[in-house]
């Protein structure tokens, strides 16, 4: 009696140290889960991994081991091939084109159902039935049962979700290439300002000169007339206020260069030497005037993005049809179906089951699930319209400014026309003995003042056209050629 009990015993144990062997597992695979998890491979950007089309590439290929050379000096290419190779500001939109793909692969494996096996293992909590004549030979002990089940993937949620996948990692791509057109933008933009500043700074450092000489010049006169009046003192002044402005401007132009360095991906301590003498040839003799807004709309990324909308609000209506398809398992076990006899004394078969599951009513869950794709669609498709609006409205906005921006183009030009003139005047004046040297540093001073001011002007004019040329997609063709046509 006591060694039946211990069996007993033996037997109620061995299904516990079962479950404690399966906790033990999960907590091995819960202590592996807290762990870092991999990097993702450092990879260029123009391999086939990051997906970015270019017409040039290569250009591009030829020009990138050389970015890192020392004594390089870049021009606006080789700080856009920079940026783009190592920008911190591109590296969420690259990632994600990998978890896009990603999630493409796992869309592929769903086509194929997934097996899995089920261990059980059983044994009486009680034993009624120990007396009974006919009790099988090998009742009250543990028994082990293995089978097997698979459920098959929805067929036609599978496809949509395939085709969804795809589609997102065309949209993927295609806000990489979007995130670097803006990038590009900004650094033309940079470039442009540079050589406006260094235009400025030597006009402001042409000032020097007629300014220390115009102090020199009241100080003798009050040396001569023994006088101290507030002509030296207004003098002496104004020279400062001339070296403030040019401190003024190189500080101007340090920022401008920080603020490349930042969006280039390089320590804003690191030299980086910038040829910005030809940052005009970023335009390249673009004319928004000889475009139409209705052909350059296509080449947007902003409109393939709008169209993918539209398809996925397709692709989820009916991924929300699919779920009028029955749920189909297959399974291998050992449980019989009612009406199966199996004799008291026999060996157990095995079954084999195919199982459909499908709700008698589901109170419109579907239906609603249905108009809910049907309107998301709509949404998507009347956004494409906005933005086609809103796009035409951008045109027109960048057309006006650039009108706007020759229009007081030509009125500084007029005015440092004028600005030349009497200062040529005053020359001739002062050659012949009828003018001061205070009067001619005045004009001269004006007309400095009047060349920056058509500097300002034609770099307003510059930047206005870029910004037209960015919304005509001329600035992102160059570097990325045109976006695909179809997303799938």
């Amino acid at each position: 009696m006591l060694q039946h009990a211990r069996s007993l015993s033996a037997y109620r144990i061995l299904p516990l140290l079962v479950l404690c062997f399966c906790l033990a597992g999960m907590g091995c695979s819960s202590q592996k889960a807290g762990l870092k998890s991999p990097e993702l491979p450092a990879r260029h950007w123009l391999d086939e991994a990051p997906g970015v089309p270019v017409e040039n590439k290569d250009k591009l290929e030829a020009a990138v081991p050389n970015l890192y050379d020392p004594q390089k000096t870049f021009d606006f290419e080789d700080c856009v091939f920079l940026t783009i190779q190592q920008s911190p500001l591109l590296v969420n939109s690259a990632v994600e084109i990998e978890i896009k793909r990603v999630a493409l692969t796992d869309a592929v494996w769903k086509y194929l159902p997934e097996p899995r096996m089920t261990f059980r293992v059983s044994n009486n909590l009680t034993r009624y039935n120990t007396g009974a004549d006919d009790k099988p030979g090998d009742y009250g002990q543990t028994k082990l049962d293995i089978g097997f089940y698979a459920a098959f993937p929805n067929p036609l949620a599978t496809y949509f979700e395939h085709q969804v996948q795809k589609a997102m990692v065309n949209m993927a791509i295609s806000t990489h290439r979007k995130a670097i057109g803006e990038a590009i933008h900004q650094i033309a933009a940079s470039y442009l300002k540079l050589q406006a500043q260094r235009d400025i700074l030597k006009a402001q450092q042409s000032l020097l000169p007629i300014s220390k000489e115009l102090v020199a010049y009241w100080r003798q006169v009050e040396a001569v007339e023994g006088t101290q009046g507030v002509a030296l003192n207004l003098a002496t002044q104004h020279l400062r206020e001339m070296e403030l402005t040019v401190e003024q401007t190189t500080m101007q132009e340090v920022i401008e260069r920080t603020q490349l360095k930042i969006l280039a991906g390089v320590d804003p301590q690191q030299r980086l030497t910038i040829d910005s003498t030809k940052a005009h040839a970023i335009l390249g003799g673009f004319d928004g005037r000889k475009l139409k807004w209705e052909e350059r709309w296509p080449t947007t990324e902003d409109e393939l993005l709008l169209r993918a909308q539209v398809k996925l609000g397709d692709y989820n209506i009916m991924v929300a049809w699919a779920e009028y398809v029955p749920d189909m398992t297959i399974q291998l076990n050992k449980y019989p179906p009612a009406g199966q006899y199996q004799p008291t004394g026999g060996k157990e078969d095995y079954f084999l089951h195919f199982n459909f599951d499908f709700p008698l009513l589901d109170w419109g869950h579907r239906y609603r699930g249905v108009q809910t794709a049907r309107m998301v669609k709509a949404q998507a498709f009347h956004e494409l319209s906005r933005k086609r609006t809103d796009y035409s409205n951008q045109w027109l906005q960048a057309e006006q400014r650039v009108a706007l921006s020759e229009t007081r183009l030509k009125l500084a030009r007029t005015r440092l026309d004028t600005a030349e003139l009497q200062y040529k005047e005053a020359q001739i004046s002062f050659n012949q003995g009828t003018l001061e040297l205070p009067e001619v540093s005045n004009r001269q001073e004006a007309m400095v003042q009047a060349r920056i001011a058509h500097i300002e002007a034609e770099l307003e004019h510059r930047l206005a056209r870029l910004d037209w040329m960015y919304l005509a997609n001329i600035l992102q063709e160059r570097f990325l050629g045109l976006p695909a046509k179809e997303v799938i």
